[in-house]
């Protein structure tokens, strides 16, 4: 059985190297951030009921975009969160702009895309794996 690794995430999401973020002129998400948010989509999975199967990080299966889903899911939550800290409104040189509130708005978009791909997945998943665990408990 194969992985899901930072490599996968950094491609699902282009996030391989700075020329695909011209406004972070790096790359948007470290190692570590990418290892934390796998970690959180693991605990994510495991919190949907039924809970018929777990599954541990970094041990994400990758015979599915479930969990690409959810941890490109959980890397926005967080970048979302530290954008929001600093959502601010400002002036310079008489021209008001604020590209934060755009950055947020597009997040708020990609989390529910995510959310909504991986959920309906994950949740048809257990249903299948606990209904298959019933029938060979009763034969």
């Amino acid at each position: 059985m194969s992985f899901i690794t930072n490599e996968d995430v950094r491609l699902y999401i282009l996030d391989r190297s700075i020329e695909d973020n011209d406004l972070d002129l790096d790359l948007s998400f470290s190692d570590q951030e990418i290892a934390s948010a796998m970690q959180r989509a693991s605990r994510a999975w495991n919190s949907i009921p039924p809970f018929v199967s777990q599954v541990i990080w970094p041990h994400l299966p990758a015979d599915t975009n479930v969990f690409l889903d959810a941890t490109a899911e959980q890397l926005y939550l967080s970048l979302i969160s530290k954008l929001q800290r600093n959502d601010i409104d400002y002036t310079a040189g008489g021209v008001g702009t604020n590209i934060v509130s755009k950055r947020i708005e597009h997040l708020k978009w990609q989390i529910k895309e995510c959310r909504e791909r991986w959920m309906a997945v994950a949740r048809d998943i257990k249903v299948t794996r606990n209904i298959n665990q019933a029938y060979r408990t009763f034969s």
